[in-house]
């Protein structure tokens, strides 16, 4: 007997895929002739991780009063000093808190608690695919609208709202959306959140990034809708991921108390709570505010660089031949190369291959089944030649080496096409 047969239909309609999946795109098998220059990855760059500083917080957390709770089960909701921690860093109550194993399960107890088989998600087109993943999990019907640079397209949404759509809920990455980097500014925050509650529907705001900005921050949600009596609303996912370390798998939800209450009650069943010694360990760093700023403040600093090195490197190299607008915080920057380069052709993706570029593809974030075709931030059209570039984990001069290989491939392509395209002496001097 396969055992296979055993899994449920549930399961089928989620296994597989993924951008998980998408991290060495495949092409014909051929092995790299150069090292990897890894784009793909979302996760933080290895040298500005406080090992030192968290192995000293361990050590006291293990040795201290404290040291058998630091080991023993937890609150369902998280401790309740980490609680109040992420309230203060998110200007809420500690009972608006319930610390979650990373966004991700964040995102899926938002789906339990809202949605029930049949119901429609709306979701970003372009998406984090493995948002798409869980609401299909809780048996969500998917429909999806574009986003422009502002974020969602506000006007579809209300047009279609005032021809009868209605959502349970609406996915959004507000701020440096993965993977477009586009950020939703106040006006549109707090416009969403106004035909959220006008529609009855629930807006789920997925944002890890938001600490991550160059400039300036991001704007916050509109308060009155964080409040008590209309928190349930708004569900806000955030993760200590992106700047303490994804190993940890400590974030949150931020929400109405009762919705708070019904999430930390359904964990219960699903996991019990998150890791009691991460959430010491954590809670034991964010003591000291100025450290944790001063953190956020290097890897702020960090990223803009190689950020700009990246976008000046793609700029340069294919002279107004390319679509990208500059990262204004966060991982990723998001482009779409010429038009005569098409990422679903096996040649042209064999021609990066070769050449060790590693790569998230355009189409890895298109929510499948949906009429909404994926359109470029600056514009309209298919993905099929759109490229996420992570900026944060390769080293620098690794990011701008990477654009003189790409370069290389796309002339590589449109000789075999008989086309051309000048070749940058900047670029091809940087190997």
């Amino acid at each position: 007997m396969n055992a296979r047969i055993l899994l449920s239909r549930r399961f089928a309609t989620v296994s597989g895929g993924g951008v998980f999946a998408q991290k060495e795109h495949d092409g014909d098998g051929s092995a790299p002739q150069r090292p990897v220059i890894d784009y793909s990855a979302g996760v933080p760059d290895p040298t500005v991780l406080p090992y030192q500083k968290a192995l000293q917080a361990g050590e006291r957390v293990l040795t201290g009063p404290g040291a058998f709770a630091s080991l023993n089960y937890s609150d369902f909701a998280g401790i309740h000093r980490l609680r109040e921690h992420i309230a203060d860093l998110r200007h809420v109550r500690p009972e608006n808190v319930v610390v979650t194993n990373g966004a991700m399960q964040g995102i899926f107890l938002s789906a339990q608690a809202l949605i029930d088989p049949g119901d429609v998600v709306l979701l970003e087109n372009p998406v984090f695919p493995e948002a798409e993943r869980i609401f299909r999990l809780a048996g969500a019907r998917i429909e999806s609208i574009p986003l422009t640079v502002k974020g969602p397209d506000l006007d579809e949404l209300e047009r279609r709202l005032e021809q009868g759509s209605r959502y349970k809920a609406f996915y959004t990455v507000p701020d440096f959306q993965n993977p477009t980097g586009s950020v939703s500014d106040a006006a549109s925050k707090n416009r969403l959140l106004a035909l959220a509650h006008h529609y009855g529907f629930a807006v789920i705001a997925d944002n890890p990034y938001r600490d991550l900005w160059f400039q300036r921050p991001p704007e916050e949600f509109p308060q009155q809708y964080r409040s008590a009596d209309r928190g349930g609303q708004l569900f806000e996912i955030g993760s200590f991921s992106k700047t303490l370390g994804p190993g940890w798998r400590v974030g949150w939800i931020i929400s109405g108390s009762e919705e708070i209450q019904a999430i930390t009650s359904f964990r219960r069943s699903i996991d019990g709570h998150p890791s009691t010694i991460a959430q010491y360990v954590i809670s034991e760093l964010l003591e000291d505010h100025a450290w944790y700023a001063s953190l956020l403040d290097r890897e702020r600093r960090l990223y803009a660089d190689k950020a700009g090195a990246l976008y000046a490197a793609i700029a340069s190299a294919f002279d107004g031949e390319v679509e990208l607008d500059e990262p204004q915080g966060g991982y990723f920057l998001w482009t779409h190369l010429p038009d005569d380069i098409d990422l679903d052709d096996s040649r042209v993706r064999d021609e990066l291959e070769i050449r060790g570029l590693r790569y998230v593809p355009g189409n890895a974030f298109a929510v499948k089944d949906s009429q909404a075709r994926p359109g470029r931030i600056s514009g309209a059209s298919s993905p099929s030649n759109a490229l996420r570039l992570s900026f944060a984990h390769a080293p620098r001069e690794e990011l701008v080496e990477g654009v003189g290989r790409l370069q290389e491939a796309v002339q590589s392509i449109r000789t075999q096409h008989h086309t051309h395209i000048p070749v940058s002496e900047e670029i091809r001097d940087s190997e």
